[in-house]
């Protein structure tokens, strides 16, 4: 399936899903839709949770390329963060069908795959306004981050109720400034003598669920790994192209592996796509498991939270 043409699908099936439901949308609508055979459905998803939880990746991933759409000589760092957030409201204003099919359904009833990649996500999200605030309002307010970064989600989180609601009413970049204005009377506020509430303490199980979920991803991909080399020297190929492939598997392990630095995506597909052009029947199912688990690893934004990471340490 093209990227396309899977973008496709999944948007035809979340309209679906926010105007029937999840539970009351069959997988027959759902082909009916699309316009394919139910088996063709199960090659491309295992089930309708899979499904599922496509489309919440998909739309994750446009919400969280808002923020860094942004680019770096938009003026001040206060005048950029208004911008990405006014950006943020303005996505959700734009997938209205998709926020209306968040706020209905219950997905951790659906699948705790849901749950588990939707907490990720929040983790990410309060990560996120937690640099950005440093970075706005400077390192003297460190110690009331956590405190801030809380107050500025929920405020986001109940405007875009708002905007739900009243989409026509509420224009994104004056929410924004808006709500801005209120974070710099809230810092303000703050005294020396005053304990936050939130500490790295409360915080750190977030953390830690987190760094155990992306180090089981990491065994995962070196297992399709040592699993497609062992392969490797079972075939009978050219002993030149057997090294070259091998040697490439290795350097796509280092390259995601690196915790020094981020994984950049043009060395990583580009080994992906050498290996592929080789046409290894043999590879060919165990290229594309690999691929996928890659896949997930790049764009979850794991290389985004280092700082908090480092913070919360």
């Amino acid at each position: 399936m093209t990227n396309e043409r899977r973008v496709q699908f999944i948007e035809t099936a979340m309209k679906l899903f926010a105007e029937k439901g999840y539970y009351s949308t069959s997988i027959q609508d759902i082909v009916d839709a699309w316009g394919i055979s139910k088996g063709a459905f199960y090659h491309h998803f295992s089930s309708k949770e899979d499904l599922m939880l496509a489309i919440i990746q998909h739309y994750f991933e446009k919400m969280l390329a808002s923020f860094t759409a942004i680019p770096q000589d938009s003026g001040s760092e206060k005048e950029r963060f208004i911008q990405q957030i006014a950006a943020h409201f303005a996505n959700m204003h734009e997938h209205k069908d998709f926020l209306q099919m968040m706020m209905t359904e219950q997905f951790p009833k659906i699948s705790s795959d849901i749950h588990h990649y939707l907490l990720k996500q929040q983790t990410y999200i309060f990560s996120w306004y937690c640099d950005r605030l440093i970075e706005v309002y400077g390192t003297e307010i460190e110690r009331y981050v956590f405190d801030v970064a809380t107050m500025l989600n929920g405020m986001i989180r109940q405007y875009m109720f708002c905007v739900f609601l009243q989409a026509n009413k509420l224009h994104a970049e004056e929410l924004a400034r808006f709500l801005v204005r209120r974070l710099d009377a809230i810092i303000a506020s703050f005294s020396h003598e005053e304990a936050p509430i939130l500490n790295k303490e409360m915080l750190k199980p977030l953390m830690e669920l987190e760094e155990k979920e992306w180090r089981i991803l990491q065994e995962k991909i070196s297992a399709h790994i040592a699993h497609l080399q062992k392969k490797l020297l079972s075939l009978s190929l050219d002993k030149k192209v057997q090294h070259k492939i091998h040697a490439a598997l290795d350097a796509l392990e280092a390259e995601l592996m690196n915790e020094e630095s981020a994984p950049k995506e043009y060395v990583v597909q580009g080994i992906l796509l050498y290996i592929e052009k080789q046409h290894i029947p043999a590879f060919a199912d165990d290229l594309a498991s690999l691929a996928k688990a890659v896949q997930q690893y790049m764009t979850t934004n794991r290389w985004e939270r280092r700082k908090w990471k480092k913070k919360m340490n």
